[in-house]
């Protein structure tokens, strides 16, 4: 746990509100189902609590069975995915699509509902399957409503998948692919990166970095015309300067969090320049709290 020292450094509430009184920035925490968004959700409201920084938390997933933050609004309590399933007779798969759809449809009341709110951040936990997210119809207005034209994307790699450089590459061109379908800044986290053997984080922080590595690697486990068709798709984002850019992240050490808030301090600004230099200085803060 960070220190007290760091707490009382002056680096308190409102530290992104903007002056002019708009909403604070919007992130969206993306992926796959198993990938840690709802862990890193907590993680985050308890971390950011802690320093005084006023992180507001939504669960967006009719789905979710529970979550172990305190959201100021819960999708739940609109869009129940049992009434769902009893109401139109559907099984877990189609209710979930409907509930999504179901809940894009009230973006404009659920907007309303949090207009009243201020703070730092809004961070919006979406639902497990990426695809209930990025590829309705109606979330690309959900995400109008409550984004602002000040919204992000957290996408977050899975661990156990990353380790095989196919699965490194899916997680690429997915992220990539929700990336241009919802037109947001992107920043790619590699989730849970403290169950990874610290040669294989090595590894895939390589990927990240070095796409000749993770050609290589690519070749070496397939090889044949699927890795040519992938190599060429990395290479096409390369020359488009879509680049994952992968950064570990660990909800349960705390590592990376800081990341993700001068991630969004880049795009939004307002932390730098009211605060002192909190964004140059976090990053050696956060060192020393996990030696």
């Amino acid at each position: 746990m960070p220190d007290e020292s760091f707490k009382n450094h002056g680096h308190g509430a409102n530290i992104m509100a903007a002056a002019d009184g708009t909403s604070p920035p919007v992130l969206f925490i993306v992926g796959t189902a198993g990938a840690g968004k709802s862990t890193l959700v907590t993680a985050f409201q308890r971390w950011a609590r802690f320093l005084d920084i006023e992180a507001l938390t939504i669960n967006l997933d009719p789905g979710a069975e529970r979550v172990h933050y305190d959201p100021e609004f819960d999708v739940r309590d609109i869009v129940s995915l049992s009434d769902v399933m009893d109401e139109y007779d559907l099984g877990p798969n189609g209710a979930q699509i409907l509930a999504a759809d179901l809940v894009a449809m009230q973006a404009n009341e659920i907007q309303a509902e949090l207009e009243g709110l201020s703070g730092d951040l809004m961070i919006i936990d979406t639902p497990g399957q990426v695809e209930l997210f990025a590829f309705r119809e109606a979330s690309s207005h959900f995400v109008e409503v409550l984004g602002q034209d000040r919204a992000a994307l957290i996408f977050l790699f899975d661990p156990m998948l990353s380790q095989s450089a196919s699965g490194f590459v899916s997680q690429m061109l997915l992220s990539n692919i929700v990336h241009f379908r919802l037109g947001l800044p992107t920043a790619n986290f590699l989730s849970k990166a403290d169950l990874l053997e610290p040669e294989d984080l090595e590894r895939v922080l390589e990927w990240g970095e070095r796409l000749e590595s993770l050609e290589a690697a690519l070749y070496e486990e397939a090889g044949g015309q699927r890795t040519e068709f992938a190599i060429g798709q990395l290479r096409m984002m390369q020359q488009s300067q879509i680049q994952p850019g992968l950064i570990p992240l660990s909800s349960e050490r705390e590592e990376g969090l800081a990341d993700i808030l001068s991630f969004a301090q880049n795009l939004f600004g307002g932390m730098a320049d009211s605060k002192d230099g909190f964004a140059s200085d976090i990053g050696s803060e956060i060192d020393g709290w996990n030696d």
